[in-house]
C-alpha cells in the first residue's frame, strides 16, 4: 500500500492532494467522505510519534458536510502520516482552524473520478490490480487485525460495532488458525 500511495503523484497539480487523501483513507482507516471533510481543527500532529484525528464530519451531499455515518470518532494515526499531514499544512498555509484540509486550486472539494483515476494509475504503475478507494480502508482493517490489534479497537477506529467489524473481515485473514495455534502454544508453554 505504501508504494502505490506513494506512486500517485505525478506531473500534475492535484497528485499531492490524492497522495496525502488516499494516505488518509489507508492510515487512518477513513471512508472517503470523512476524508475530504477533515479541518485543520479535526488533527493533532506532534512534532514526533503518534498523532489523531477527530473524525466529526463527512461529505453527505455535494460537499454539504454532516455527521459521519457511524457518528463521531477519534482515530490515532502512525507518524508516517502526521508528518504527511503537517507537510500539507505547511505547504499549503492551512492556518486557520475551520479550513478544510483538502480542497482544489479553485477551493473546490477534490473529484471523486479524479481521485480514483490518480489511484489506478498508481496501482497500475507498482503492478496491483485496481481497487476502490474504499477498499483502503479495508486494507487499513486488516492491516490493523494482522499486527494483533483487539477487535474492540479496530472496530472502535473504523466506527462500526464489532459485529459489524467480524462479519466484514471474518474471511481477511486466511492464516487465522496458525496464528491463533501459534499464540495458545505460547500459552502452554
Amino acid at each position: 500500500m505504501a508504494e502505490a500511495i506513494e506512486a500517485i503523484v505525478t506531473q500534475q497539480p492535484g497528485s499531492k492532494t490524492y497522495l496525502v487523501m488516499t494516505a488518509v483513507a489507508y492510515y487512518a482507516g477513513l471512508r472517503p467522505s470523512e476524508v475530504v471533510m477533515l479541518r485543520v481543527r479535526s488533527t493533532e500532529l506532534p512534532a514526533e510519534g503518534w498523532g489523531r484525528l477527530d473524525v466529526t464530519e463527512a461529505d453527505i451531499s455535494f460537499d454539504e458536510p454532516g455527521e459521519p455515518k457511524t457518528g463521531p470518532r477519534s482515530v490515532p494515526i502512525p507518524p508516517v502520516l502526521v508528518a504527511m499531514l503537517r507537510e500539507r499544512i505547511r505547504q499549503n498555509s492551512l492556518t486557520a482552524p475551520d479550513k478544510l484540509l483538502f480542497r482544489t486550486r479553485n477551493d473546490t472539494m477534490p473529484s471523486g473520478s479524479n481521485w480514483a483515476r490518480a489511484w489506478h494509475r498508481a496501482l497500475e504503475s507498482v503492478g496491483q490490480r485496481p481497487i476502490r478507494i474504499y477498499d483502503c480502508r479495508h486494507a487499513a482493517a486488516t492491516t490493523w487485525l494482522r499486527a494483533g490489534m483487539p477487535l474492540a479497537e479496530t472496530a472502535r477506529r473504523l466506527g462500526h460495532s464489532v459485529e459489524t467489524l467480524v462479519s466484514t473481515y471474518v474471511g481477511a485473514l486466511d492464516d487465522e488458525e496458525h496464528v491463533g495455534n501459534q499464540r495458545v502454544d505460547s500459552i502452554l508453554g
